[in-house]
């Protein structure tokens, strides 16, 4: 009976209530499944490797392939410099021009790091395909509502009627004004309406409100602002500048002061604009021909607390100038102070391909470590070795 349980248990599934009927017939039946059990495995078999021959018709195959896989932000293979057009120059005091040209801005053709993003930027023109002027700009920087369009198509978005077809960039055109003077930029202040203008990528970065105490508008509900020279154009950027872009949000302060110094009455510019500052907020627009001082000083209107106010400097790269408000600041202790002489930092952009390093070798090794995994420093030169320069 033992025995005959143990053949019973040792036989196939569909079997083990059928006992066998004696022990040939139980090895015959266990050598058969055996060999079927083998013959079910897979076989191991050594395949030398010749060499790789690459299809350059077949994509999936091609060097570039990577590429697919990059990131594409939008006017990245846009021409740097665009074809404007002259739209009028106007003489607003003996020695500055104002110059309006018409621009592209779409941010469809304009890529993120060559636009207008801040007051106090430099535009790039060049005339009848001649030298590059370097201009102020008095113009506000371009709000993003007029962008409402590329921004929407950039992102991929349909309207319900709309189907996936390709589309031409959208053109967005905007007026452009800047202040020249005959002498630094002749041919941009003598431009007329059979010249051809280019515009390039905007110089700088612009005053460096973002961070600035000034952001902190009811921190600092008083701003004094000196303005002398080329400078009148970066004031009137940052007072006419839009909400969606860094201002200095007129209409939440309690007293701003604007405090023009100009050689004569009649090297005033932008006059006529004053009125329209003073209807955007709490402003008053007071010009001297003297100095900042006596500006300040003559302004009996003014009540301050040193601790809540700030200070707007705009030269255009006077130093004199400059240094002189900066006494005036000194005197009124005042100590928030933000200049034009001093710009934002610049940017960080992303890179469509962070692995672009890597991939052409030209990553950085990283720092050897030991057997702990601690970086080993590197080794120092002697104090006897000779310098070199990097």
């Amino acid at each position: 009976m033992i025995v005959h349980s143990t053949h019973r248990c040792l036989g196939r599934t569909g079997q083990r209530n059928q006992p066998f009927g004696n022990l040939s017939s139980f090895n015959r039946e266990f050598n058969r499944n055996r060999s079927a059990r083998r013959a079910g495995r897979a076989s191991t078999v050594a395949v030398r490797a010749g060499p790789v021959e690459i299809d350059e018709d077949d994509l999936i195959q091609g060097k570039d392939r990577h590429k697919w896989y990059e990131a594409k932000f939008c006017a990245e293979d846009q021409p740097e410099w665009n074809i404007g057009r002259f739209v009028a120059s106007r003489q607003i005091s003996p020695e500055y021009r104002a110059v309006t040209v018409e621009c592209e801005v779409s941010r469809e053709r304009i890529p993120l790091r060559a636009a207008y993003k801040a007051a106090g930027q430099r535009a790039s023109l060049r005339i009848n395909n001649g030298v590059e002027r370097n201009c102020s700009v008095a113009s506000p920087p371009f709000p993003e509502s007029i962008n409402n369009g590329p921004l929407f198509k950039v992102r991929g978005d349909l309207f319900a009627h709309e189907i996936k077809t390709a589309r031409e960039p959208i053109s967005v055109k905007a007026e452009l004004t800047v202040l020249v003077m005959r002498k630094e930029a002749p041919e941009v202040y003598g431009m007329g309406y059979d010249d051809v203008v280019e515009v390039g990528p905007f110089v700088g970065t612009g005053l460096d409100l973002r961070s600035s105490p000034l952001m902190a508008m009811y921190s600092c509900p008083t701003v004094v602002i000196f303005v002398s020279g080329r400078g009148i154009a970066t004031c009137m950027s940052l007072l006419e500048s839009t909400s969606d872009v860094p201002n200095l949000s007129l209409e939440f302060r309690r007293d701003v002061r604007v405090y023009y110094k100009a050689p004569n009455a009649a090297s005033i510019a932008f006059k006529d604009r004053f009125e329209e500052w003073e209807k955007l907020g709490p402003l008053k627009v007071f010009t001297t021909t003297t100095s900042f001082q006596d500006a300040f000083d003559d302004d009996d209107s003014l009540t301050y607390d040193p601790e809540t106010t700030a200070a707007v400097v705009l030269t255009g790269g006077d130093a004199e100038a400059e240094k002189e408000a900066l006494e005036v600041c000194k005197d009124a202790e005042i100590i928030k102070i933000l200049t034009d002489s001093v710009e934002q930092a610049a940017p960080v952009f992303l890179s469509s391909n962070p692995f672009k390093d890597w991939m052409t070798g030209k990553a950085p090794r990283p720092p050897p470590r030991n057997s702990r995994g601690t970086p080993v420093p590197e080794p120092q030169p002697d104090s006897d070795s000779t310098p070199v320069a990097v």
